[in-house]
């Protein structure tokens, strides 16, 4: 019975992959991604050079670049089919759309022609190494698996920034002036973060008051953070800014008291950490009160057993654990806070304090670059969010250790193969488990 049993587990179990990898596998999948990158290339700068030309291009020619990059394109995506043919049409494709590109000497200039004939080649070459794969889309898929994920990753990245290079230069920025502005478009930066940090700081402590204040019995405290967060989450940021940088002053003078009108009387600089701290308070009070809730009543109740007090309790036993849940919201909060200190030059800072979209204006219009110096300061933005989001990231791996239990994100996990070039996996393809023989 026992020996019919394994029979029939036998024959149910999912066969292995015996074949050997062709070589030239890795050739192919590499050709095939040139291909579909080239034709989608073409299609995506196809309406940029045309209105960018100075020339007016024929239509016939237009049309006939738009359907070869379509046609290259669809090669390097036949190349994952099972028909050997589909290795003769991709580099029938390939070889067609730069053989037009030379005769016509390029839609506008050489520089299609060598950009084109640069992806041509290479992709021709990997072809021809990958040739006995032609037809064996699995033979494929394993290369790909072997290649891994970080490398792939970096290949979007090098493609990405490629793009982004060739619209520069097509779109004809003026590059110099954008790296002479550039150290005094930084110099904003300090500035920039100092509003942000301060901001962050305010915005907490506003944060964890209202959420008490939402989360207690006390008709005061209840009353006064509920009229706090309908405010400020109800009203323009740029108005409360305008608010606190104008009115506070107006409402001392009108109260007839000097001290207090320049009291009230705040720099720029001063008003946009005030404004940004109460405004992204408010929205994080509800981030702190669903921290603060998130926790188990057991824990409050297993407080109130050791004969605790309210703030007893909150510092030693529920705040801790809030924390874990807080702290991710609130660094997003705190990137896109940054991102919203640029409201501040609304409020005329003087130069000498000017963070980086204020530095950017001035920057621009002396020279009537105002689109290069916004760039500079976009970019400048995106590596200060891309370096805080890091630090985000491992403060938050950090926190949930002994709480998400670590998983193989999915693509990263490296495909390894057995000799004879059959996929690594769990034996008997039975849930990674193998079924041990019978016997003591």
């Amino acid at each position: 019975m026992r020996a019919d049993a394994a029979a029939a587990g036998a024959e149910v179990a999912p066969a292995a992959y015996d074949a050997e990898i062709p070589r030239g596998s890795l050739g192919l999948l590499l050709a095939a991604w040139l291909l579909l990158v080239e034709g989608a290339l073409g299609l995506i700068f196809l309406p940029i050079i045309v209105i960018t030309a100075d020339a007016r291009i024929p239509p016939g020619d237009i049309a006939a670049f738009a359907a070869l990059s379509v046609a290259t394109a669809v090669g390097g995506g036949l190349l994952y089919s099972r028909w050997p043919v589909s290795w003769w049409l991709a580099l029938t494709a390939g070889l067609g759309s730069v053989a037009w590109l030379v005769v016509d000497r390029g839609l506008t200039s050489w520089n299609e022609v060598v950009i084109a004939g640069s992806f041509t080649v290479a992709a021709v070459v990997l072809l021809v190494v990958g040739r006995r794969a032609a037809g064996r889309p699995e033979a494929m898929a394993l290369a790909s698996a072997q290649i891994p994920f970080r490398v792939k990753l970096a290949l979007v990245w090098v493609g990405i920034v490629f793009v982004l290079s060739l619209f520069f230069a097509l779109a004809g920025f003026d590059t110099q002036f954008m790296r002479d502005r550039f150290g005094y478009i930084a110099s904003g930066l300090p500035f920039t973060i100092a509003i942000a940090v301060g901001a962050i700081l305010l915005a907490m402590v506003l944060a964890l008051l209202g959420a008490l204040g939402r989360l207690s019995s006390n008709p005061i405290a209840f009353g006064v953070s509920g009229f706090y967060t309908s405010f400020f989450r109800g009203t323009p940021l740029i108005v409360q800014l305008f608010l606190i940088y104008l009115a506070l002053p107006q409402i001392g003078s009108n109260l007839g008291s000097r001290n207090l009108t320049e009291l009230l009387t705040l720099t720029a600089f001063q008003a946009g950490i005030l404004g940004l701290g109460l405004n992204y308070g408010a929205y994080m009070t509800e981030i702190f009160r669903a921290g603060i809730q998130s926790v188990g009543h057991g824990q409050s109740e297993a407080a109130d057993a050791l004969a605790m007090s309210y703030a007893q309790k909150m510092r030693r036993v529920v705040l801790p654990q809030a924390v874990r849940v807080i702290i991710p919201p609130t660094g997003n909060e705190f990137i896109a806070m940054m991102k919203d200190t640029a409201l501040v030059s609304f409020l005329g800072v003087a130069a000498a304090q000017a963070e980086l979209f204020r530095r950017a204006q001035l920057a621009g219009k002396a020279s009537f670059r105002n689109l290069e110096a916004f760039l500079v300061a976009a970019a400048l933005y995106w590596g200060l969010t891309t370096i805080f989001s890091f630090f985000q990231g491992r403060l938050e791996r950090r926190l949930s250790r002994g709480y998400v239990r670590a998983a193989a994100a999915p693509g990263r996990r490296r495909g390894r193969l057995l000799p004879g070039g059959r996929p690594a996996g769990p034996a008997n393809g039975a849930g990674g488990t193998e079924v041990p023989a019978h016997g003591h």
